[in-house]
């Protein structure tokens, strides 16, 4: 019977010969590069300095839904570091830790004591030259962490890179909190869907978008946008479909060659099942009870208008306690599947109130409200909803960019609310109105004056192009999706 030790190290050698060799096959269709995603640079920028001695950041942790494009991502990283900083192949070892352990039941650091002892005749403490790893799927490993920390303890020449298909363990883990750098690989907003898609360059018209959301001045805005628009006209193969893609099919790279609606829908739903069925489990124990009762929350959500949420109706709804209910909405949001947001007002208000839940993109909540069979699919309250759920989702995750520090909340006041109040640390509130039509600057101007604003956001299609009127901004929704 082989033993434990070799089955890993035939497996290490195997990866170190196949995984170059499938470079192009991978990161390229029809003989088209891929384009990469903003984190490419980041993370070049953290093997640049690592070569140069600077040890400070060598664990890198990508944690972030299925089919966001984390595989493709290490797997262009490794390629640079072939290719451009011409490390031997035998230095940089490429993982995916489920399909090693579909072989043999092991942890990270078994394995990178195993690949140093056999490719480099060293262990942790006397390796002498500059190695990288890069972990696919690392929260196979329940104790991913600590391997981590001993591995940054013991040697300065290895450079990790974990990614994993939930952020649950991957967030709730504190080992590596001081060590680490991390960055969540979130869905696709549509200026990173142009780009990979097309390789066209808007990124002026997001910064500009921050600025003017944040600081309410529409000057820089006007030119970016009008920019882009002209990029996009003058670009043969874009299509004038393809926002309206985008919205309700988009945000996830590895759909891009489908066709066809149908078959988008099946993937993204089936990416919802395997994070209920697979991931969650592995970190935390979850019955076969509580994966259906997860699955029936999913569908629960896309059914309704975005609103209060009362957990007692939900769990009356499953025939389950509040409390399973409320422990299976953070295990789904902790996987990133959803998100929420709280009332604003003071502590006694938020503990009191319920929270209104999103889901990751627009293009998940339509899905699966395909799958069920909405009744409202198609009409305007609809797509309302979809593009609540748009804005909701682009603000959700500029609020977690490690450079933009605000809260989201609703705006709970029952009379003409306004559908988020968004704010920088004790800075003014910002109100943010959303509709898919025209709309009237009724509930907008009672936000301004209640909550004592400067200015306020109207996110509909008043206007073809961003507009100042007074105290209020209107930004087409293609626009705001720029973001």
């Amino acid at each position: 019977m082989i033993e434990k030790e070799e089955l890993i190290a035939n497996f290490i050698k195997d990866e170190l010969t196949d995984v170059p060799n499938i470079l192009n096959k991978e990161l390229s269709n029809n003989n088209m590069e891929f384009n990469s995603r903003e984190e490419l640079d980041e993370i070049k920028g953290y093997l640049d300095t690592f070569l140069k001695e600077d040890t400070s950041n060598k664990i890198i942790v990508l944690p972030g839904l299925r089919g966001v494009g984390k595989t493709t991502l290490i797997l262009q990283a490794y390629e640079y570091l072939l290719k451009e900083k011409n490390i031997p192949p035998n230095n940089v070892l490429y993982i995916s830790f489920d399909d090693l352990n579909d072989l043999v039941e092991c942890n990270i650091r078994q394995m990178v004591e195993v690949y140093l002892k056999n490719i480099f005749h060293a262990n942790l403490r006397n390796l002498d030259e500059k190695v990288f790893i890069f972990v696919d799927e690392s929260q196979i490993d329940k104790k991913w962490a600590s391997s981590g920390k001993v591995i940054y303890d013991k040697s300065y020449n290895i450079f990790m890179i974990f990614t994993g298909s939930s952020a649950l363990h991957l967030e709730r883990n504190d080992d590596l909190a001081r060590r680490m750098r991390k960055k969540s690989i979130t869905p696709l907003n549509y200026t990173q869907h142009l780009k990979l898609k097309y390789g066209i360059d808007v990124s002026c018209l997001s910064a500009d978008l921050r600025d003017l959301i944040f600081g309410g001045d529409i000057n820089n805005v006007l030119s970016s946008e009008f920019k882009a628009n002209n990029l996009l006209t003058n670009c043969l193969n874009y299509s004038s479909t393809d926002w309206e893609e985008y919205f309700k099919f988009g945000g996830f790279p590895i759909l891009f060659d489908k066709k066809s609606h149908r078959e988008i829908c099946e993937d993204l739903v089936e990416i919802t099942q395997r994070v209920i069925t697979k991931d969650m489990p592995q970190i935390k124990e979850l019955s076969s009870e509580n994966q259906s009762n997860a699955k029936r929350i999913l569908r629960y959500l896309a059914l309704q208008q975005p609103g209060e949420l009362t957990q007692a109706n939900l769990a009356n709804y499953l025939k389950t306690s509040t409390a399973n209910v409320n422990k299976i909405l953070d295990l789904l949001e902790k996987t990133h599947l959803i998100f929420h947001c709280e009332p604003y007002g003071g502590s006694a208000k938020r503990v009191k109130k319920s929270w209104k839940y999103y889901f990751a993109t627009p293009s998940i909540r339509h899905a699966l409200s395909t799958k069920v069979g909405n009744p409202l699919l198609g009409s305007d309250d609809y797509e309302g909803f979809l593009l609540e759920n748009l804005v909701a989702s682009n603000l959700f995750n500029l609020s977690n960019n490690q450079f933009t520090n605000f809260t989201i909340y609703y705006d709970a006041d029952k009379k003409r609310n306004v559908d988020f109040l968004i704010q920088k640390d004790c800075e003014n509130i910002i109100p943010i109105e959303v509709g898919r039509g025209k709309k009237k600057k009724l509930q907008i101007k009672h936000a301004i004056n209640k909550y004592n604003c400067q200015y306020g956001i109207v996110v509909a299609n008043n206007y073809s192009s961003v507009k100042k009127d007074d105290d209020v901004i209107f930004i087409p929704p293609k626009t705001f999706s720029f973001l």
